[in-house]
C-alpha cells in the first residue's frame, strides 16, 4: 500500500497526485485551504516518499494506477475528483482509464494528455542513466530549480531547497524507473474525450516542461473541460501563484460535487 495523508473531514473528496521526484508534502498549503469544504487525500507514489520503492525491472503508469486504487480502496472513498501534477496527471489519466467510475472528475495541474514526442523519449532515456550514473542530487538540483519560471526563482529558493532535499533522498533506481515509464506512456487523447466527466486544466504560460502550445492542443478535447491560464508561471503553479491555483480547485470541486 502507499503511503499517504487524510484529513477524514467532509463527504466530498480530493486526491491529489504529486508529480517526478516530489512527495505528497507538495500539496501542504493545499490541504490547509481545502480541507474546511473538502476531504483531502495526498498519496506518495511508488518510489516517493514515504511510500515503498518500485523494487520490479520495469514498471508501468497503469501499475501505478493500481497501486493509488489500491490504497483508496483500503481507505474506503468510493468516489472522488483526482487532481495530478506533472507525472501526477499521467498517472491520473492511467487511472481514469482503468477506473472511470470512481471518479466525479480529474485534473490536469501543468500536465498533458499526450504521449511524448521522440525527442522527449530520448531526454527520458538520457534522465534515467544519468541519475543512474551520478546520484538523486545531481539530477534533481537542477531539474526543481528550472521547473519555476526563471523570474520566480529567487523568491521561492526556499521552496526549491525543500523540494530538492526531500528528491534527493529517492531511490536513485525508483527515479530511473519512473522516467522510464513516463517515456512509455500512450496517449490519452482520445480517453479524455470520451469522459462523460469534468476535466480540469492548469496551464503556466511559462510552463517549460508542458508548452504552452501543446496545453492549447487539449484543452478543447473534453467535453466538459474547466481550461485556467496562468501568466508568468512555470511548472509549479502551486507556489508561483498559490492562491489563485488553490481557488481555482475549490470551484471545480464544487462544480463537480453540484452536478
Amino acid at each position: 500500500m502507499l503511503a499517504y495523508t487524510d484529513s477524514k473531514e467532509n463527504q466530498t473528496t480530493l486526491v491529489l497526485i504529486h508529480g517526478y521526484c516530489e512527495t505528497k508534502n507538495l500539496w501542504n498549503d493545499f490541504i490547509k485551504i481545502i480541507t474546511p469544504y473538502f476531504r483531502v487525500i495526498c498519496i506518495d507514489l511508488p518510489g516517493c516518499g514515504e511510500s515503498p520503492n518500485i523494487t520490479q525491472a520495469t514498471i508501468e503508469l497503469s501499475d501505478f494506477a493500481d497501486q493509488i486504487h489500491q490504497t483508496l480502496q483500503s481507505i474506503g472513498v468510493q468516489k472522488y475528483c483526482m487532481v495530478g501534477h506533472s507525472l501526477g496527471g499521467y498517472v491520473t489519466l492511467a487511472y481514469a482509464k482503468k477506473y472511470t467510475s470512481y471518479l466525479n472528475g480529474i485534473g490536469l495541474f501543468h500536465s498533458t494528455a499526450f504521449e511524448d514526442d521522440e525527442a522527449k523519449k530520448e531526454v527520458r532515456i538520457k534522465a534515467a542513466e544519468f541519475v543512474r550514473e551520478h546520484g538523486a542530487r545531481a539530477f534533481v538540483a537542477p531539474m526543481i530549480a528550472n521547473l519555476f519560471d526563471e523570474t520566480n526563482r529567487e523568491q521561492h529558493r526556499g521552496i526549491i531547497n525543500r523540494i530538492i532535499k526531500e528528491a534527493e533522498k529517492e531511490d536513485v533506481e525508483s527515479i530511473a524507473k519512473t522516467s522510464l515509464a513516463m517515456r512509455a506512456r500512450e496517449d490519452s487523447s482520445e480517453l479524455i474525450s470520451a469522459l462523460n466527466i469534468p476535466v480540469l486544466f492548469i496551464v503556466g504560460k511559462k510552463d517549460v516542461a508542458v508548452p504552452l502550445t501543446k496545453s492549447i492542443e487539449q484543452c478543447h478535447l473534453p467535453k466538459d473541460a474547466h481550461v485556467y491560464f496562468f501568466e508568468n508561471v512555470g511548472h509549479m503553479g502551486m507556489f508561483e501563484e498559490t492562491t489563485k491555483c488553490q481557488q481555482v480547485i475549490l470551484n471545480f470541486l464544487t462544480y463537480c460535487s453540484n452536478r
